[in-house]
């Protein structure tokens, strides 16, 4: 068996944001590695630790998926496959299915080798390059499991039949999420407002701010020149639209209470939307700041569209005020009770509506 190791072997392709020095840590949700070979039999040792949600793995064989299964402590040797013919080439993508756990502070999964009896070949980058931001929908929150399941546990999680896999395998795209379950653009469902993503979109992976993740380099500023989108798409809004239902946060250092209102009429507070509004304006400056050619589409409504108007109005005024012909919004298809996955999220129909709308809206905008 050969062995290969991730940085050293060009041919162990890296997907996601991660440190650009050895070991390779995956943190967001779709990060991974991807290869072609010839081998009749291939491993991927990884290791792994946690403290309250193990880490899960998916791994694809030809765009198949053929394992999903999650990691123990420690070292794991994954047996992709054995006793294949060695006159075909294969392609394999290990694919990482869980968000960053923020409040386990032991949590990392190292990709260490790939161990082969065949050689590794070169895998091409694809067309385009898509960076989809959101929240507990693009960290796939549901999608592994039925309606009525309500546990929250790693396995629920998954990126199989995921939108932004969808949009990218019909646009012949890579793809990487940026996504945290709770997570909005102004605050988080709890009226939190230090969980908001623009505050982490800067840094490799700074929801992980703990001592393991910040030796693998979770908030270091992230290399923006080194993968540069030709897309950049914002799921964001559906926290931020919750937190008008839900209690005040307060926070435990100050004492000072965060609160999105609503009027005794059931409507949103206007003082309240114009917060909401100027997070998702200043957001689009800082991601077209960071990535000066890509086409930015804010995408909203697969749980709710209470804020579409809202997001919608901003987003075009941000366009005119700064001139920017590559940012626009597109509604997306809201939930139906036949496309609920576990904790009353989307499912498998959901996604798949939702790929077909921004299918058509990348087509459209990179055609150009």
């Amino acid at each position: 068996m050969n062995t290969y190791t991730p940085f050293k072997d060009k041919n162990i392709k890296i997907h996601g944001r991660t440190s650009c020095t050895p070991p390779l840590v995956l943190f967001w949700t779709g990060s991974g590695i991807e290869l072609n070979t010839d081998a009749a039999e291939l491993h991927i040792e990884l290791e792994s630790d946690f403290e309250f949600y193990e880490q899960w793995i998916r791994v694809e064989l030809n765009g198949s998926s053929i394992i999903k299964m999650p990691l123990h402590k420690g070292i794991n040797d994954i047996c992709v496959f054995r006793g294949m013919e060695t006159h075909t080439v294969k392609n394999v993508r290990l694919i990482k299915e869980t968000q960053p756990v923020q409040n386990d502070p032991k949590t990392y999964l190292k990709v260490l080798s790939v161990k082969a009896d065949g050689a590794l070949l070169p895998v091409k980058d694809r067309k385009y390059k898509l960076e989809f931001i959101g929240d507990s929908i693009t960290a796939g929150e549901g999608l592994g499991g039925k309606r009525g399941i309500n546990d929250w546990v790693s396995s629920i999680f998954t990126t199989k039949g995921h939108y932004a896999l969808q949009t990218a395998a019909a646009l012949d795209a890579d793809y990487r999420l940026i996504a945290q379950g709770g997570w909005g653009v102004h605050c988080s469902w709890d009226n939190n407002p230090n969980h908001a993503m623009p505050l982490v979109y800067p840094y490799t992976c700074s929801v992980l701010d703990n001592e393991i993740s910040r030796v693998f380099g979770s908030c270091v500023k992230n290399d923006f020149s080194a993968w540069q989108p030709d897309a950049v798409i914002v799921n964001l809004g559906c926290n931020d639209s919750g937190a008008f239902s839900n209690p005040a946060w307060t926070d435990p250092e100050t004492g000072k209470s965060h609160k999105l209102k609503l009027r005794e009429d059931g409507s949103y507070d206007e003082d309240d939307i114009k917060k909401v509004c100027r997070s998702v304006y200043s957001f689009l400056k800082l991601i077209r700041s960071l990535n000066s050619h890509a086409f930015i589409i804010w995408a909203y409504g697969m749980i709710g569209q209470g804020l579409a108007q809202y997001i919608e109005n901003t987003v075009n005024t941000y366009a005119y005020e700064n001139n920017d012909k590559r940012a626009s919004f597109c509604l997306l298809p809201d939930l139906k009770a036949e496309w609920t996955a576990a904790h009353d999220h989307p499912g498998a129909g959901s996604h798949t509506a939702a790929a077909r709308e921004l299918i058509l809206k990348l087509e459209e905008a990179l055609s150009r």
